[in-house]
């Protein structure tokens, strides 16, 4: 049976955000736990940030645990309650934080369809927007958050035609941009957009390889905890 006490600092969690139910496009956000008593958690800042305007909102927060050879993840819902621009992560370092309540028990939670996770040029996961080859920042079944140059800008709520490569594997894609973002004015200067897609009539091939990738990703990460 898994237990609260088993969150502890330093784990990552994912903060699952449901933009839209009936389209199943989800944000899923990824952090690292400062502190917990079990019901408030102290979370890091995640890209793109939470800002005052997500104060209120209800979040899935899930992690995964290993179960003999078995990947589980479990989640509970919360509420972000505050956004902390100063919290003391040691004595001579101060960052951002999300502080969430906890409203729920323990669940296991499903996360597959939309786990993202950031994949290594060795893991054979390319995806290419206009010819342009990009640094994907993370990908999921459902979608994926990538910079390119900005010499060619994409704006939010257009359909995008890509292609996804997943080894010697070549897939045609169509993707609606939900969000166009900057981190910082260094990269606005250095010519670098951010922008996160949700991926539209994926075929059953494709759903299949690059689900398989991103459990391969999960076990590698996983076998590092």
């Amino acid at each position: 049976m898994e237990k609260l006490s088993d969150i502890r600092p330093g784990m990552s969690v994912n903060l699952v955000m449901h933009i839209d139910i009936e389209k199943e496009i989800t944000d899923v956000r990824n952090a690292i736990v400062y502190d917990t008593d079990g019901v408030n958690f102290i979370l890091s800042q995640t890209n793109p940030p939470f800002t005052r305007y997500h104060v209120g909102e209800h979040i899935t927060v899930t992690y995964l645990i290993k179960k003999k050879d078995n990947i589980r993840r479990i989640g509970f819902s919360g509420k972000v309650v505050n956004i902390v621009n100063d919290y003391n992560l040691y004595s001579s370092k101060t960052v951002q934080a999300i502080t969430i309540i906890r409203d729920s028990e323990l669940n296991i939670y499903d996360l597959r369809m939309h786990y993202r996770v950031k994949p290594r040029s060795d893991n054979g996961i390319h995806l290419y927007v206009r010819d342009e080859k990009v640094n994907i920042l993370d990908i999921s079944i459902g979608g994926a958050r990538f910079c390119h140059s900005n010499n060619h800008p994409i704006e939010p709520g257009i359909m995008i035609k890509m292609i996804l490569t997943l080894d010697v594997q070549k897939f045609n894609l169509e993707a609606k941009a939900v969000n166009v973002w900057f981190p910082s004015e260094d990269e606005r200067r250095a010519g670098m957009e951010y922008v996160s897609v949700h991926f539209l009539k994926m075929d059953k091939k494709c759903s299949y390889l690059l689900g398989g990738k991103i459990m391969e990703i999960q076990r590698e990460l996983l076998s590092k905890t």
